[in-house]
């Protein structure tokens, strides 16, 4: 069966050493930005200890910014459409100028966050997917609740080895926005250093978050998706 992806929100974090930054520095950054269609912005702010740039909201809940913090480089990307492609060279070109024009020698940690959705093929609703399927409960399992939640998950957590450098926290769950969408969130956190002679790695740890997903958490969910449901508990 054919599960595609709808990915709604990119998030990348590149932690270094803290250090002041200037103005004119950050300034300076928006303006290459701007210049570079990878990656433009098309406002800026400054805020404590570092700046913002930005794009207007085309629709409730977007988010389109990077920030350039004491001691990190956020950028966002929630429910703006981005491709993981644009995502993955914009926090590239970022991560250049903050090397370059901030100065930054090494990021030490770097966590990125892909969300997604994905739709069970056999079952119209996500969390009767989840609890029967894949947690093999019941409604009557939920009495001693009193109540039905309104959302039903689980989350997986895989710590880094010696094959796999990045750890991975999964949450799988009900998408209340969507009644039969499946929630999934990797988060992965890369402690490695990174500067400008091996700036691409960061390219292969985003990748290697998104394609968890794409790859194994689909197949997992797959598999549950193809079983015939457990007779009712006597």
């Amino acid at each position: 069966m054919d599960y595609p992806l709808r990915s709604i929100a990119y998030l990348a974090e590149l932690i270094h050493i803290p250090r002041q930054h200037k103005p004119a520095d950050l300034q300076k950054i928006h303006s290459l930005a701007f210049s570079d269609e990878r990656c433009q912005y098309q406002n800026f702010a400054l805020i404590p200890g570092g700046a913002t740039l930005s794009n207007p909201q085309a629709q409730a809940n977007m988010v389109s910014a990077a920030s350039f913090l004491p001691d990190r480089v956020q950028v966002r990307e929630e429910m703006s459409g981005i491709s993981r492609e644009d995502f993955q060279q914009r926090v590239e070109r970022l991560s250049e100028l903050a090397l370059e024009v901030l100065e930054v020698q090494h990021f030490l940690v770097q966590n990125f966050i892909v969300r997604s959705l994905v739709n069970a093929q056999n079952y119209s609703d996500s969390r009767e997917f989840l609890s029967r399927a894949v947690l093999n409960m019941v409604e009557e399992d939920f009495a001693c609740l009193e109540r039905m939640p309104q959302i039903v998950g689980l989350r997986l957590v895989f710590p880094q080895t010696s094959e796999n450098r990045g750890m991975f926290n999964i949450r799988v769950e009900s998408y209340a926005a969507e009644p039969r969408s499946l929630f999934i969130e990797n988060v992965g956190v890369f402690r490695s250093v990174v500067n400008r002679s091996n700036v691409a790695d960061l390219t292969s740890n985003f990748f290697a978050t998104y394609d968890y997903i794409d790859e194994n958490i689909v197949d997992f969910i797959a598999q549950f998706d193809g079983r015939e449901e457990e007779p009712p508990k006597e």
